[in-house]
């Protein structure tokens, strides 16, 4: 069993010495359709090694590090897809810095993949095998999607399964290309695959309600329902912010590592925090881990030490909390669905009505979304089922605080 030092931000059994090191990444984004030209798209295409700071060190000692790619390479290789969020790209001039963080592998479900097309996926694998990148999660049908990615590192098998809630329908199935859905079911028969030809096997989900500081119902019971198939890390993003992680079953579960190097240059503290998660393993398993938070700087990442190390670790144990022993798991989550209504409790229909004035056809795909993505629906159909039962105030005080300062509180 993992013992958990909170202060430092690492988990151990005692058995982590000698072990393979394997390093997991956030998101990894240079630019996106209205901000080409600014923010990191410089930064990364002009600094790419510069931009990791003190992270790199990190990557570069790992035995195998992995990367979430949430963006096509090369926006011309295809047409860019209506949907309901922007289009998230890297170009040409953004290879160096993909090369210069050294992974050896990309997670690729996500809802960018997509973003510009089939062409643009097939584009995006053709120049990530010349790369020497190994990547999951995505393919030409389910059956490639779904298929676990497997690497030997140094004579350690490590198995990786990754899936994604399928935005804008680009779930894959027989015959379609797409990403690796989320369908529980499959993702356990995927476990249950990987484990056949791996010492370990790490599964990276990529999904739940952007910007929350507590982790959604259905990313909890997902997460911990394939922690039944005994994989040996869970390790997700998605929601852009770090959320906290609990060992549930034996099993690490980390619940959004937030960004990384990520194009959204945004005021709001938590949407610029984030950190990587190491692995120690051997093949008798992951015997620890340590955490590694950063700044997302302007001039690149920036390693945390000294007290900003601390807080970022005192706050990551606020935001834990409801997975202590005789806490209820939910009651983070109840206070997201608490101050969404009390703050923001129609923002995603409002600006469904803004957008059909002036593109329908945009309107169209965001409403879509609202109607048929898990982000949204998981977040709207409990928020108003609370409210009719009037149960939308029974939301601990303190969590309650902690989604207000998720949301609000500037560098």
């Amino acid at each position: 069993m993992l013992n958990i030092d909170w202060k430092n931000g690492s988990g151990s059994d005692g058995r982590d010495t000698g072990c393979r090191s394997i390093v997991i990444t956030g998101d990894w984004v240079p630019c996106w359709d209205i901000a080409r030209g600014s923010y990191y798209d410089k930064i990364m295409a002009e600094h790419p090694v510069e931009c990791y700071g003190e992270t790199l060190d990190i990557l570069k000692a790992a035995d195998l590090s992995v990367v979430n790619l949430e963006c096509a390479i090369d926006s011309s290789s295809g047409k860019p897809v209506i949907k309901s969020g922007p289009h998230l790209c890297a170009e040409e001039r953004h290879l160096p810095c993909l090369q210069a963080g050294g992974f050896q592998v990309a997670a690729l479900a996500n809802n960018h993949i997509f973003d510009y097309s089939v062409e643009g996926f097939q584009n995006t694998c053709r120049t990530l095998d010349k790369l020497g990148m190994r990547y999951f999660g995505a393919g030409m049908d389910d059956a490639e999607a779904w298929r676990p990615l497997v690497c030997d590192v140094n004579n350690l098998r490590v198995g990786f399964v990754g899936f994604t809630e399928g935005h804008d329908f680009t779930a894959a199935a027989p015959g379609k290309p797409g990403v690796a859905g989320w369908d529980v079911a499959r993702a356990r028969e995927a476990i249950r695959e990987a484990k056949k030809n791996s010492d370990i096997v790490i599964v990276i989900p990529h999904g739940g309600i952007e910007f929350a500081a507590h982790p959604s119902k259905y990313c909890i019971d997902t997460y911990r329902e394939l922690a039944e198939e005994r994989p040996d890390a869970i390790v997700a993003h998605h929601p852009h912010v770090p959320q906290g992680f609990e060992i549930y079953g034996g099993v690490p579960i980390f619940y959004s590592l937030g960004n990384f190097l990520f194009h959204h240059m945004t005021p709001l503290h938590y949407r610029r925090h984030g950190y990587l998660v190491e692995l120690s393993a051997d093949r008798d398993g992951v015997h620890g881990f340590k955490l590694h938070p950063y700044f997302v700087g302007p001039e690149g990442l920036e390693l945390l030490h000294g007290v900003k190390r601390d807080r970022f670790f005192a706050k990551l144990r606020q935001v834990s909390h409801p997975f202590d022993p005789g806490e209820d798991p939910l009651s983070g989550f109840n206070a997201t669905l608490k101050y969404r209504w009390q703050n923001l409790p129609f923002a995603q229909f409002t600006s469904v009505a803004k957008q059909f004035e002036s593109n329908p056809v945009k309107a169209a795909a965001m409403l879509r979304s609202r109607l048929t993505t898990l982000q949204n629906t998981g977040l709207n159909i409990p928020m108003y089922d609370r409210v009719v039962k009037g149960l939308i105030d029974d939301a601990p005080d303190g969590a309650l605080e902690l989604e207000r300062e998720y949301m609000t509180r500037e560098l």
